[in-house]
C-alpha cells in the first residue's frame, strides 16, 4: 500500500483524485505502527518514516494538511451542503476535508508515541489550531460540513482529544467540548442526548454506522479526560443497543438503505432485517472492534474483548481474501458471490487497524495480574513484575479444544495469572504441571490462578465450544435462524441462488445440526434431513462461492412471533418520533 504512492500523492499533488483519498495515510500509519511494535520490521519502520516526512513537507503555512485545491478546502467552504455522498457514483469535490485531517492527526499522533518528534506535535497543533479558527466558538458550525448532519466531520472529536492527551493544552479540550455542544444543538445529530434518552442509533446522522461509532470513540476519550459520566453513559447505552439490535451472528454490524435513512451504510430498524438485503461495511467491523477494545481498556471486562474477537474471527476475516490483499467493501450474510477487489478503499484501510489493535491487547497487566486476553497462539516478553522471561501460548483454536501456556526463563515469583476464554466456550479442565489447578472466575469474566510461578511452568487448558442457534426477527414478520460453534459463526458455502429451506425452531439445535467433521483442523455440520453442510463463516466465501448464514424459520413459537411484532412496533414508533 505505502509503496504504491497513493497514500501520499494526493497531498503532494493537490488536488487528490478522490474526495476522501486523504484518509488512507493516517489509517495506514496507525496499523503500521502497531504492526512494527510487534514485529520490529525495519522495512515498515523506513516506510513510515519516509511517509511522515513527506506528509509534513506538504503542510501549508496556515496549518492546512489536506488533499483539496484551495477553492474546495474546509477553510474556503466551511459549511458545504451538497457534497459527495458516502457511496454515491458521481464524485463531487469537497465535503471530506475535515475527515482527512481527523485521520492525519490520528496517524501522526500514534506514530509520535513510538518515535517522539516535536515537529510532528507542532504539525498536529497547526492542524488543530486551523480547525479551531474555522469551527471554534464564534465560527462556522462543524455539523453543517459534509453529509448527514456532519456526523463524519465530528469524528474529529477522537483525534482532537488525542492531541489534548499528548499536549495537555486546554484549548484542545475546550474545542472538543464545543464540538459536542454543536452536536447536541443539531436535532439531526444530537448523539449524546439521543443515547442518554434511550433513543435509537438509527436517528443521529441518519444512523451512519461507521461514523456514529467513531463519534462514540471520541466520547470515550472525553470521559477519560474529564470523568464526565454523561460521556460514559452515552457510550454504554449506544454499545448495548448496537449489540442487541445491530450485530449479526458473525459479529458484523449490519446496515440497510431505507426510506428513513437513504444510505446502505446506515443502521436500520430490526423490523427491516433481511439477510439478502442488509450489508456489513468493513469499516463498521473495524470501528466496532475499536469501540469494544477501548471499553475493555476502561474496564478490563472480558465481554468487550469477546465481542471484538468474534467480529475478527468471523465478519472481518470474511471480508478478507485468502491472499491478504483483496478485500470486500461490503459483505451480506446471504449472498451468492463475494466481491473481493484489490482496489484500495476505505474498508481496506480500516480493517487492518482492527486486526492490529486486537493483537496489541493479547497480554497485559490488570489490577496486578498477568492478564492473558484469549487462548489463541502468541508469544510475549514479560516484565520484571512477572519474573521477566517470556510466555508462549500454543493452541489449536478455533477448531480444537486445548491450549498450553508455558512460562520460560522466569525468575521464581508469586503473582496472579488470569486468562480469558473466548465467548460460547465452556472451560473443562485447568492443570499446572499436570496437577489440577485452583481456578476462580473473577467479576470481569477472567479465570484466575494465584500461586508462585517459576521457569518451565506449564498450564494446560481444555474446553469445548457450545453449538448454538440464534433467532433474528425481521422484515414482513419473517424470522431467520443462524448457527455458531463457540465463537465461530457457521454458514453454507453456496454457488448462485439457493433452494428455500424452512427450519423448525421449536427443536433443540443438537437435533437440527449433526457434526460430520471435527478433527482439530476442520469443522463441518450438516442440517438434518438435507445435504446442506455448514462450515466456519470466514471460510465459506471465496472467489467461486458465496455464503448462506441465515435460514428461514418455520413453526415459530409464540415467543418468537411476539418478538417480531415488538420489533415492528418499535420501528413504527421510533420512525415518527
Amino acid at each position: 500500500m505505502a509503496e504504491s504512492g497513493y497514500l501520499i500523492d494526493g497531498f503532494e499533488k493537490r488536488p487528490g483524485v478522490h474526495p476522501w483519498q486523504g484518509e488512507h495515510l493516517g489509517k495506514w500509519l496507525h496499523a503500521a505502527v502497531l504492526a512494527w511494535r510487534v514485529t520490529g520490521d525495519e522495512k515498515i519502520k523506513q516506510e513510515m518514516a519516509s511517509n511522515v516526512e513527506r506528509l509534513l513537507a506538504t503542510q501549508l503555512p496556515d496549518g492546512y494538511l489536506g488533499t483539496y485545491d484551495s477553492e474546495s478546502t474546509f477553510v474556503a467552504m466551511p459549511e458545504r451542503g451538497a457534497v459527495q455522498d458516502d457511496v454515491g457514483k458521481t464524485l463531487k469535490r469537497g465535503g471530506w476535508d475535515i475527515w482527512t485531517h481527523r485521520y492525519n492527526l490520528y496517524g501522526l499522533l500514534t506514530y509520535e508515541q513510538y518515535f517522539p518528534d516535536e515537529r510532528i506535535v507542532d504539525a498536529c497543533r497547526k492542524m488543530a489550531d486551523l480547525l479551531i479558527r474555522v469551527y471554534g466558538e464564534g465560527g462556522s458550525d462543524i455539523t453543517h460540513y459534509g453529509t448527514r448532519e456532519g456526523i463524519s466531520s465530528t469524528t474529529l472529536l477522537e483525534s482532537i482529544m488525542m492531541l489534548y492527551e499528548r499536549t495537555g493544552e486546554n484549548a484542545y479540550l475546550e474545542f472538543a467540548e464545543y464540538m459536542v455542544e454543536a452536536i447536541e444543538n443539531n436535532p439531526g445529530h444530537e448523539l449524546m442526548g439521543t443515547m442518554l434518552d434511550g433513543g435509537s442509533v438509527v436517528k443521529p446522522g441518519d444512523g451512519k454506522g461507521y461514523q456514529l461509532m467513531a463519534n462514540l470513540l471520541g466520547f470515550i476519550r472525553l470521559f477519560r479526560c474529564t470523568e464526565d459520566q454523561r460521556y460514559h453513559e452515552a457510550v454504554i447505552k449506544g454499545w448495548e443497543q448496537i449489540l442487541d439490535k445491530h450485530i449479526l451472528v458473525t459479529g458484523g454490524p449490519w446496515t440497510r438503505k431505507m426510506e428513513y435513512n437513504g444510505n446502505v451504510e446506515c443502521f436500520a430498524y430490526t423490523a427491516d432485517f433481511d439477510p439478502k438485503k442488509i450489508y456489513v461495511e468493513g469499516c463498521c467491523d473495524a470501528t466496532w472492534m475499536q469501540l469494544n477494545i477501548h471499553l475493555f481498556e476502561l474496564t478490563g471486562d472480558a465481554r468487550y474483548m469477546d465481542e471484538a474477537e468474534k467480529t475478527l474471527l468471523n465478519s472481518l476475516y470474511g471480508h478478507q481474501h485468502d491472499d491478504g490483499i483483496k478485500w470486500c467493501y461490503y459483505t451480506t450474510p446471504n449472498q451468492s458471490a463475494m466481491e473481493f477487489t484489490p482496489r484500495l478503499h476505505c474498508c481496506a484501510s480500516s480493517m487492518p487497524r482492527g486486526m492490529e489493535m486486537l493483537s496489541a491487547h493479547l497480554i497485559g497487566e490488570i489490577d496486578g495480574a498477568m492478564s492473558i486476553n484469549g487462548l489463541f497462539p502468541f508469544t510475549a516478553e514479560l516484565p520484571d513484575q512477572f519474573g521477566e522471561g517470556s510466555v508462549a501460548v500454543e493452541s489449536d483454536l478455533p477448531f480444537g479444544s486445548s491450549t498450553t501456556i508455558t512460562l520460560q526463563g522466569l525468575a521464581a515469583k508469586s503473582f496472579r495469572l488470569e486468562f480469558r476464554v473466548p465467548s460460547s466456550i465452556d472451560l473443562e479442565t485447568v492443570k499446572v504441571n499436570g496437577d489440577d489447578a485452583a481456578v476462580n472466575k473473577n467479576d470481569r469474566g477472567f479465570y484466575e490462578i494465584n500461586r508462585s510461578w517459576e521457569e518451565g511452568d506449564v498450564i494446560d487448558i481444555t474446553y469445548a465450544g457450545r453449538l448454538e442457534s440464534h433467532i433474528q426477527a425481521g422484515e414482513e414478520g419473517k424470522a431467520w435462524m443462524a448457527f455458531s460453534l463457540g465463537p465461530l459463526a457457521l454458514a453454507e458455502q453456496v454457488k448462485g441462488d439457493t433452494q428455500p429451506l424452512s427450519i423448525d425452531c421449536s427443536i433443540p439445535v443438537e437435533s437440527i445440526l449433526r457434526s460430520v467433521e471435527s478433527d482439530g483442523q476442520n469443522i463441518r455440520y450438516r442440517i438434518e434431513g438435507t445435504d446442506i453442510e455448514l462450515v466456519p463463516y470466514y471460510q465459506a466465501g471465496t472467489d467461486a462461492t458465496g455464503t448462506r448464514t441465515y435460514f428461514r424459520v418455520g413453526n415459530m413459537s409464540k415467543e418468537d412471533a411476539d418478538a417480531i411484532a415488538e420489533a415492528v412496533a418499535e420501528r413504527d414508533r421510533l420512525s415518527v418520533e
